[in-house]
């Protein structure tokens, strides 16, 4: 029987990807590795800075090196579109290593376009030694979180992103297929819920594309329309939908609406800033002011409790001290309870790399920007939590014991499971420091707790 291994970096999307290419190597019979060595492996790469794609080729080079003899699939953002230019991925991972040259035949190389044929390809390589699972048998283990692709590619081009140019033009997932997987993953928790005799199980689902919010544009519909089509499928079920990073220009009155009225629908935006000032949103091709995007905010604020993050770059070429002090005031309006820093970097294909190389990045400089804004990560959060002390949610609990909040807290709570189950918890106070955030400290809420709270009328995060 063959084993497999699976290794990724990098966004959410390509977390989704492995998470599919597992269920297929699972209904083919194969086996998860133990010790990372296997007879076929894929990596699905990550490039969206300098230090993600040497990342990957270190990890490629080093898991090839240790098993040669396993056929590699490797996809994602290191791959380039243009197929003059994939040969040149295989040549960086052997790296003139002659032990590797032996072995080059088992390298794949698949580009984000032709992603969707990675297993078509794998399968040809491994035809006569499958093994289909009974379909009886075939029912995959209930996992805490699903994360859904429902859209692939941008159409932006911010000048300092490769991913165009990795992953293609934005193309939407047809809602009929998006909403037969949301079903499966019901089905599948319906069927767990009554074997294990347990109403608690419960499971969360994370929409997630490279750009998110432009869901639909290509095939006459909107994410906030999809929305509505997924609320009626998970009403009155254990299940919790949360979307992930969204575009600011895309984020309008109607997708806030959704997100305030579904009860299902976790309380939380991700809305990358990149910059506080407009010259520098300028130059990054950014489609949005900084006018425009605190109007957005406010208007998210209304929710109740709405938790907010973001993704900054420092560094950007030509951003002077003024520039930053101006992202500065932004985050201490916003207050967002986590920040992503990103050094920038140059990326080949953009336009930064093409028209803006001349200009010197700052190292020191940038590493103080970035020490200032992780600073100012840690104290939102602090406060954040503060703001939400005694405060009961439901949350979905892990095997570790940890949760997340609908507003996207992360806890410690009391309370230990083997299998996700949803539990009422109230914040108490802080946990432990991470490195850009705090995790909570949470207790379980008794059931005679929950009975006062009833007669109360205490509102809490529901799922139902």
């Amino acid at each position: 029987m063959l084993n497999y291994a699976i290794y990724y970096l990098g966004c959410r999307v390509n977390q989704s990807e492995v998470e599919s290419f597992e269920d297929k190597l699972l209904e083919f019979g194969l086996k998860p590795s133990l010790n990372g060595k296997a007879d076929v492996i894929i990596f699905n790469t990550c490039a969206v800075t300098n230090k993600a794609e040497k990342e990957s080729y270190r990890l490629i080079r080093r898991v090839f090196k240790e098993t040669p003899q396993a056929k590699l699939f490797i996809t994602g953002c290191i791959v380039p579109l243009n197929k003059a230019l994939i040969d040149q991925v295989k040549a960086k991972i052997i790296n003139q290593d002659q032990n590797l040259l032996k072995y080059k035949d088992n390298i794949f190389i698949i580009s984000s376009l032709n992603k969707n044929k990675l297993i078509d390809i794998l399968k040809e390589q491994i035809k006569d030694k499958i093994n289909f699972l009974d379909e009886n048998n075939s029912s995959q283990n209930l996992r805490f979180k699903y994360n859904i692709k429902v859209q692939d590619g941008c159409d932006h081009f911010c000048t300092f992103c490769i991913i165009p140019y990795t992953r293609g033009r934005s193309r939407s997932k047809p809602v009929e297929q998006v909403i037969k997987e949301i079903e499966t993953i019901k089905n599948n928790l319906i069927s767990t819920s009554k074997k294990l005799n347990n109403e608690d199980i419960g499971i969360e689902i994370d929409l997630v594309g490279i750009c998110l919010g432009d869901y639909g544009l290509d095939i006459n519909t909107n994410l906030a329309k999809l929305l509505k089509e997924i609320s009626t499928v998970i009403k009155d079920t254990n299940i919790i939908l949360r979307l992930s990073s969204l575009d600011l220009a895309t984020v309008d009155d109607e997708l806030i609406e959704v997100v305030y009225n579904t009860p299902n629908i976790a309380k939380y935006f991700h809305l990358p800033l990149q910059s506080g000032s407009n010259e520098i949103l300028k130059l990054m091709k950014r489609n949005y002011t900084v006018e425009k995007y605190l109007e957005t905010i406010n208007k998210i604020k209304q929710i109740p409790d709405v938790g907010i993050t973001t993704d900054i770059i420092v560094g950007f070429p030509g951003e002077q001290d003024h520039h930053f002090n101006e992202t500065i005031q932004v985050v201490d309006y916003v207050k967002f309870h986590r920040i992503h820093i990103f050094p920038f970097s140059f990326r080949p294909y953009t336009y930064a790399y093409n028209k803006l190389r001349h200009i010197k990045l700052e190292p020191d400089k940038i590493k103080e920007r970035e020490k200032i804004l992780t600073q100012r990560s840690l104290n939102n959060s602090y406060n954040f939590i503060k703001s939400n002390l005694n405060k009961v949610f439901k949350v979905l609990i892990e095997p570790n014991s940890l949760a997340y909040t609908h507003n996207f807290i992360r806890v410690k709570t009391n309370i230990k499971t083997d299998i996700p189950i949803l539990k009422k918890v109230r914040l108490k106070g802080i946990y432990e420091q991470k490195t850009n955030f705090y995790i909570a400290l949470a207790y379980e809420v008794k059931e005679q707790e929950q009975q006062e709270l009833k007669k109360q009328n205490v509102i809490t995060f529901s799922v139902s």
